[in-house]
């Protein structure tokens, strides 16, 4: 299966164009695609650069993608702080819980720089948006590099089902192949949270196959080699 796709989150470039002679765009850029933060140590931290040469203001916003995450409370202890152009900003997150966590648990978090206002009727400035995955790890859970060998496939008829039966968020490139058929699939979702359910419809079908190759992320979302699992058939 040749695959071009990349599991990295993508970052959001928002940008509103006028009648104007130039534009100036502000850029905050994460040190690394995922911010990991673990139980055990109650927060993390990361390095967010100015890679504009004029000073910013950094915004920085958690963003649940569950109700029940509403739980976890992620505090950033800068939401708004001026960053000189060219400069790093080493920014804390803290986090707090209502009791032990007992699977992992994913969030986003953004950081955004807002420019300072352009002198001039001819220009306008634009915000770029950094959006990247917050990876929340329960103390007393192993750390395991190949969740992805946990996750269960299943055909019937022309259902596609995976399921996460394990405690750790699954990450991989949504577009899978079922073998020997070379069958192709759409999950929708780059993620797989614990526990969580994704069924999809094929178009072709399912029947015929024994077997589901995808391309599974690292920790940091790198795209590593193919791999295939048991599909089972009902």
């Amino acid at each position: 299966m040749k695959s071009t796709y990349n599991v990295l989150f993508s970052s959001l470039f928002l940008m509103t164009i006028a009648a104007v002679s130039s534009a100036h765009a502000a850029g905050m850029v994460p040190e690394t695609s995922l911010l990991i933060i673990n139980e055990a140590d109650q927060g993390g931290s990361m390095n967010i650069k100015n890679t504009d040469d004029k000073a910013e203001l950094l915004y920085t916003n958690v963003v649940d993608l569950l109700d029940d995450d509403k739980d976890i409370h992620l505090i950033v202890t800068q939401p708004v702080v001026r960053v000189e152009g060219g400069q790093t900003q080493h920014l804390r997150f803290i986090m707090q819980t209502n009791g032990p966590l007992k699977t992992e648990h994913l969030k986003r978090v953004t950081f955004e720089g807002i420019p300072q206002k352009m002198p001039g009727k001819n220009k306008v400035g634009f915000n770029i948006r950094q959006d990247i995955p917050v990876l929340i790890h329960p103390a007393s859970l192993p750390m395991v590099k190949d969740a992805w060998t946990l996750l269960e496939w299943s055909a019937s008829g022309n259902t596609l089902t995976v399921k996460n039966p394990s405690p750790y968020v699954v990450r991989l490139a949504p577009q899978v192949e079922m073998l020997p058929l070379h069958t192709s699939a759409e999950l929708g979702k780059t993620y797989i949270l614990p526990g969580e359910t994704l069924t999809t419809k094929v178009k072709n079908g399912t029947a015929g196959n024994n077997q589901v190759r995808f391309v599974p992320a690292s920790r940091y979302g790198i795209q590593v080699d193919s791999y295939s699992a048991t599909l089972k058939t009902k």
